[in-house]
């Protein structure tokens, strides 16, 4: 795993900046030699000089002077009296000009000027001109040809060929043009044509003999130029990479282009102007433009790609989110917007029947729309015009009216209700039925309300898709970088109504990032927090405060008892959240919980979520009421046996007071409804206190039965041996809740006996005792007869058995 440090010290290894570094060893190490090498020589040749050469000299003579042996003849003669550096013999002059067999220069007398024969591997040719020398293997010629000033040079900013001079070898030999004329200069001798004009003698001299001329002049002149290092094309493409990387970042891909064309003619200008001026200053411009063109490709391409991919992954994740999104009117498809607008009309209107219908712009007829089969089909008028009855007035008024003949069925009547916005129909809504009828006498304002709403409703519909249909004109197209906008505005719309709903909350709401900075307060929350002397900043028009402004750790803090505050971490540790409760200013509820998102196997916290839940009292009750106990979901009213529950009871009493308690002989079915659970236990309880208070030897006697009025249940001597009287046992039947002290159990088992909906009673029997009679009502079992696979009748979860069961 990459450490932070790590991840900061190779932060700058992005595709754009590795792309610009290639650039730059590209450039360096030059790839395009052969190119460049051509953008070398048209560098040097593009900046030829203008200024006359005092340095060379170009003798033409024509094919028949030198086959009359004129250059042999007057050539040593011209160079010596004229004083000349030396002569550089251009093929095919030099056969005729006294050059020895091996190319090099006649011996010269003793301080003579040499004529030298221009070597065939001397030149270096570019795009067919002569733009340098190359070096020399032979160290002689070298030598002589050093005498002339040639010397190895790969570029040279040669002369222009209109700048070196030139005479005919004719007109030297016969004094037409004085000898001095070579005074200190190299004499070029070449072939030319005969029979020229003195200003053609130039022109004239057949190739390479004027380049070869002007190349020397310009060598002599100083012109030598020679290849930049490798470091300065690499430099080069670094700084206007860099630029182009810069505008791409900050002013986007229009000014990086913008950026990439200034570089390009910064390089071209500046090439120039180096060129001009330093030896080593060509630059290889195809493979510097080459590693520029990459660079930028880097910047621009992938940097291109990269935001696609985002798009692409934004596009994605918007379309997975339509699903949980809050969706906009306008984004509805027609068939599926008007129908929710029927079922909304619905819910706010009562009616048999509602249908809806759209008043195209620039229309007068209407277009129903309903989900129900055949709904336009119930409408008797045909026309659908609005300009008529009864969808106006008689004239031609449209309001809410009541209209009995609209509907194919004559007798039903219907609430028609124009959707007018701003004084614009956007369509109607019909209630129809005796229900709409009725609501619409009784509350003629509520149709009105509701179309007035559905109206606005409409009309935002209509201008959104209005506003929609221009801006897709001029896009004239739909990229997936509009959905990534689309759904960032409909995103925000759903901030939007979210920072609506903070606001106009109920109860007080809260939310707070994973850092526990609180983004949204609603107004409730922030009044409750104010109370608590906790600074709240004054929220925006979104209910979203920046962050730091106000933390979680803050609003816990507010909550604190004797200066223990809860903690953060208690929330953190916990699922559920926490629930505080808190008293000032209002008794209230504060849940606090977090938001956790789980991903590759691993949760965490994304936020947090409170709310402020007002607690309101109860109203005090009266001493002589009693309040009605929740009854246990587990123990439903259901039929059962109430001789086996009375059984159980009775051995459950004995065996805990050890006396004996009588169970006489049940008589009939006894299935009875109530809440057995409830029963089994309050009736154990009161059996077991009557055994335990009992006198020995007059154990109560218990008996279950069947009676015309329910199923009876007797329990006699009930008096415990304390010789209470009946007057005090009817206060416990009064009032079972709040019995009297030692008279609990009873009352417990008559509170059970009335949820039962069954009574009790007590009766004296002239000295033999006080008899409590309970009375259930008696439930009637079915009788099934499925067949098992044995051929016996099988149980039915509906069928009780009738008589006890066998041992087993």
């Amino acid at each position: 795993m990459t450490s932070p440090s790590d991840a900061a010290r190779f932060g700058w290894l992005r595709p754009d900046v590795l792309s610009i570094a290639a650039g730059a060893l590209l450039a360096a190490v030059a790839p395009f030699e052969r190119f460049d090498y051509v953008a070398r020589g048209l560098t040097a040749s593009a900046l030829a000089d203008d200024a006359p050469s005092a340095q060379v000299l170009l003798v033409t003579a024509s094919p028949e002077a030198l086959r009359d042996g004129l250059c042999e003849r007057s050539l040593p003669g011209l160079l010596e009296r004229g004083r000349a550096r030396g002569a550089l013999l251009v093929p095919p002059a030099d056969a005729f000009c006294g050059a020895d067999a091996e190319g090099g220069a006649r011996a010269p007398a003793t301080g003579a000027a040499p004529a030298v024969r221009l070597p065939p591997g001397l030149l270096r040719l570019s795009a067919g001109e002569v733009v340098g020398f190359f070096p020399l293997t032979s160290e002689a010629r070298a030598a002589e040809l050093g005498a002339l000033g040639v010397s190895a040079a790969p570029w040279v900013i040669k002369k222009a060929p209109q700048s070196v001079p030139a005479v005919s070898l004719r007109d030297l030999a016969d004094g037409q043009v004085p000898a001095n004329a070579l005074a200190g200069r190299v004499a070029v001798v070449a072939v030319g044509s005969g029979g020229v004009p003195p200003q053609a003698v130039a022109t004239s001299a057949l190739p390479p003999a004027k380049g070869v001329a002007a190349v020397l002049g310009g060598l002599l002149d100083g012109g030598r130029r020679a290849s930049a290092p490798a470091w300065a094309p690499a430099l080069v493409v670094l700084l206007a990479g860099g630029f182009v990387w810069l505008a791409r970042r900050r002013y986007g891909s229009l000014v990086a282009t913008t950026a990439l064309f200034i570089a390009t003619f910064a390089l071209a200008a500046g090439q120039s102007a180096l060129a001009a001026r330093m030896e080593a200053s060509l630059l290889p411009l195809p493979s510097t433009l080459f590693g520029l063109a990459v660079a930028f490709a880097g910047v621009m391409i992938l940097r291109g790609l990269g935001v696609q991919r985002a798009v692409d992954r934004a596009a994605e994740l918007i379309q997975r989110a339509a699903l949980f999104r809050m969706q906009g009117v306008h984004t509805l498809r027609d068939e599926e917007f008007w129908p929710r607008v029927a079922r909304l009309a619905e819910q706010a209107h009562p009616a048999d029947l509602v249908l809806v219908a759209e008043l195209p712009a620039g229309s007068w007829h209407l277009r129903f729309w309903n989900d129900r089969p055949g709904g336009e089909s119930l409408v008797a008028e045909r026309r659908h015009d609005v300009r008529r009855p009864p969808y106006s007035s008689e004239q031609g008024v449209p309001a809410v009216r009541l209209a009995r003949r609209f509907l194919t069925k004559q007798d039903m009547p219907a609430v028609v209700v124009p959707l007018i916005a701003f004084g614009e129909i956007e369509g109607y809504v019909f209630f129809c039925g005796p229900v709409a009828e009725a609501t619409f006498s009784r509350e003629p304002e509520r149709a009105e309300n509701v179309g007035r709403e559905l109206a606005l409703l409409l009309r935002r519909k209509r201008l959104a898709r209005t506003a929609e249909a221009g801006a897709g004109e001029e896009r004239a197209g739909h990229t997936p970088t509009d959905d990534l906008v689309e759904g960032a505005r409909v995103a925000l719309d759903d901030l939007q109504l979210f920072g609506s709903m903070l606001r106009n909350a109920p109860v007080g709401l809260l939310y707070a990032d994973a850092f526990g900075d609180v983004r949204f307060v609603a107004p409730e929350f922030a009044k409750w927090l104010r109370a608590r002397d906790v600074t709240v900043p004054a929220e925006s028009a979104s209910a979203a405060l920046p962050p730091g402004s106000l933390t979680l750790g803050d609003v816990l803090g507010a909550t604190s008892a004797s200066g223990a505050a809860v903690s953060l971490s208690s929330v953190m540790a916990s699922d559920e959240g926490i629930e505080l409760s808190v008293s000032a200013p209002e008794p209230a509820v504060l849940s606090v919980r977090p938001l956790r998102r789980e991903s590759d196997g691993s949760s965490w916290i994304a936020g947090y979520v409170a709310a402020l839940i007002p607690v309101k009292q109860p109203a005090p009750v009266s001493g002589n009421v009693r309040p009605l106990a929740a009854r246990d979901a587990t123990d439903p009213l259901c039929a059962f046996q109430l001789g086996d529950v009375v059984a159980d009871a009775v051995a459950s009493a004995a065996r805990a007071t050890g006396r004996a308690v009588r169970l006489e002989p049940i008589r009939g079915a006894t299935h009875a409804l109530g809440h057995r659970g409830e029963l089994a236990q309050v009736l154990e309880a009161f059996l077991t206190d009557v055994a335990s208070r009992g006198l020995p030897g007059h154990g109560p006697v218990v008996s279950v039965r069947e009676a015309p009025q329910g199923v009876q249940l007797s329990i006699l001597d009930v008096g415990f041996g304390l010789g209470l009287p009946e007057s005090a046992l009817q206060r416990v039947l009064t009032a079972p809740g709040a019995a009297p002290a030692g008279l609990e159990p009873l009352g417990r088992l008559i509170l059970a006996v009335e949820d039962s909906h069954g009574q009790a009673e007590l009766k004296t029997n002239d000295g033999w005792g006080i008899t409590l009679t309970v009375t259930l009502l008696r439930a009637h079992p079915r009788v099934g007869a499925a067949v098992q696979e044995s051929g016996k009748p099988a149980a039915q979860q509906n069928v009780i058995a009738i008589g006890r069961a066998s041992p087993k």
